[in-house]
């Protein structure tokens, strides 16, 4: 018969195992990305992670949001930019390609991620993991796990992706 004596190593276990982040950014944030001063709103993504798995990784996938100071995803001017008829979107992905190996430290950075005059945060929202294996993982951010993947994001934003002003 299954007790609580016998059950309760095996949730601990399992919790442990479920807490390990697999990949930790100690920097996800936009930086200036104006060279010579040419497009003033023109933001680079620059990111700075820890490998925490067991696993080589291939792929890391950030979906993110660009936000405003009051927490409204806002669009990139980018699409227009590039396409006129393209619609403007509020979801950005970061492709970061490895291989990443466990236990390293990495940064890289993406030049003109996003174009918005005025001041805009990078808040993430799906984090997906390719490892070399072929397994996939894709962890949905929330506010409890927000610490363990994303350490450097200081506080919880209830993002409003509805269109707005």
């Amino acid at each position: 018969m299954f007790t609580v004596k016998r059950i309760l190593p095996f949730i601990i276990c399992f919790i442990c195992i479920a807490a390990n982040s697999q990949v930790s950014f100690s920097k996800f944030k936009f930086a200036k990305d104006s060279p010579f001063g040419c497009c003033p709103g023109r933001k680079m993504t620059d990111t700075k992670f820890s490998i925490t798995s067991d696993i080589p990784i291939k792929y890391i996938r950030v979906h993110y949001y660009g936000i405003n100071q009051v927490g409204d995803a806002v669009s990139s001017d980018i699409v227009g930019a590039v396409n006129a008829n393209a619609e403007h979107t509020k979801h950005r992905i970061l492709n970061l390609t490895g291989p990443f190996e466990p236990g390293k430290k990495y940064s890289r950075w993406a030049s003109a991620t996003f174009i918005y005059p005025m001041k805009v945060s990078a808040f993430p929202y799906l984090l997906e993991i390719i490892y070399m294996n072929g397994n996939k993982e894709e962890i949905e951010i929330k506010e409890n796990n927000l610490k363990t993947y994303f350490p450097c994001i200081k506080k919880w934003i209830n993002v409003n992706t509805e269109d707005g002003y």
